[in-house]
């Protein structure tokens, strides 16, 4: 059973105080700053397995795994495969070289917290599922001795790819993520570079939460992250990763425009709603039920008018959709 400390409380009474909870996570995320500077900053973020147990964790694995197939409607991977934020287990990667791919580069700006007993169990569990012995490079399952998987942790995804692309150019067959592009501090200028990377007919595939993660919905409505000022956001979630705010009609206007110079074609499906939640299976926003649309809308419209000016503008349709599954081809 989970317990909530005297601690804790005392924090969300504070968030609970208007202008006070802003104020903390301005806080938090300059001490978040001061860590990577010198290299302390291990963070929970990705921190997915922790509370799993090993049968929960493959299970989580095959989802996650699963869904990349389903919705890029392909058979099997191949090649090599960058999978972006990879969080405390590769799991994903094992079943990604199982399936046919030579090499995959686990790329992470932060070191996620694991428990190194767990993780080896959950890789134990994996292997004696699928047959997975030919993976372990040394006697022990470990993260760093899985063949032809690496991990490069450390350097932000927006310049991992766009060094990428200066200096190796197309080298990818795909390149994924779940829950990680929200994160990054400048995703729409990653996504050129990521596609700059792919190979011809490659394969970006990113599933992408919206949501505020928690950061005032735990105690407020879901879009109350909205309201805070443009100047001031960023000093809330730069250094610290959380959700950076870029929802889909940015991610549109940078599609449409690479789509327009012939570079790839693109969809966009919805994964959440507004005030509805999960839509599975995913969809495109005019398939998704009228009833569900309209409830999603007219909640954006009751509260729209306490937004910041950055989302004054925007269609109500598109502030309505707090999570999407975004498949690209490259041309």
């Amino acid at each position: 059973m989970t317990t909530i400390s005297t601690t804790d409380r005392f924090k969300d009474f504070l968030k609970s105080i208007p202008g006070v909870g802003v104020i903390l996570y301005i806080i938090d995320d300059f001490l978040h700053g001061i860590r990577t500077l010198i290299g302390t900053n291990v963070s929970i973020s990705g921190s997915t397995h922790v509370q799993f147990s090993p049968e929960e964790s493959v299970a989580y694995i095959e989802e996650v795994f699963d869904s990349y197939k389903k919705y890029g409607k392909f058979d099997k991977f191949f090649g090599r495969v960058a999978e972006v934020g990879p969080g405390d287990n590769a799991g994903v990667a094992m079943l990604i070289r199982k399936d046919g791919s030579t090499q995959v580069d686990l790329i992470d700006r932060f070191l996620s917290y694991r428990n190194p007993q767990q993780q080896k169990e959950i890789y134990e569990a994996l292997a004696q599922k699928y047959n997975l012995e030919h993976l372990r490079a040394k006697n022990e399952w470990g993260e760093q001795a899985l063949d032809s998987i690496t991990w490069k942790v450390g350097q932000a995804s927006e310049e991992y790819f766009k060094d990428c692309a200066q200096k190796q150019g197309e080298v990818y067959d795909f390149i994924i993520s779940r829950a990680v592009l929200e994160h990054l501090y400048d995703p729409l200028s990653a996504l050129r570079s990521m596609t700059n990377c792919l190979k011809p007919n490659g394969l970006l595939l990113h599933k992408v939460d919206f949501r505020d993660h928690g950061m005032f919905s735990a105690l407020s409505h879901e879009l109350t992250f909205l309201q805070v000022p443009g100047n001031v956001y960023p000093l809330m979630v730069k250094n610290s990763a959380r959700p950076n705010r870029i929802l889909i009609h940015l991610y549109r206007e940078v599609l449409d425009s690479m789509k327009r110079d012939g570079l790839i074609d693109y969809s966009i499906l919805v994964t959440n709603l507004v005030d509805v939640g999960n839509i599975n299976p995913h969809k495109l926003f005019d398939d998704i039920d009228l009833d569900k649309q309209h409830k999603s809308i007219k909640f954006v419209e009751k509260h729209r008018h306490k937004f910041a000016k950055e989302f004054k503008n925007v269609d109500s349709k598109d502030l309505a959709v707090s999570g999407i599954f975004l498949v690209v081809t490259k041309k």
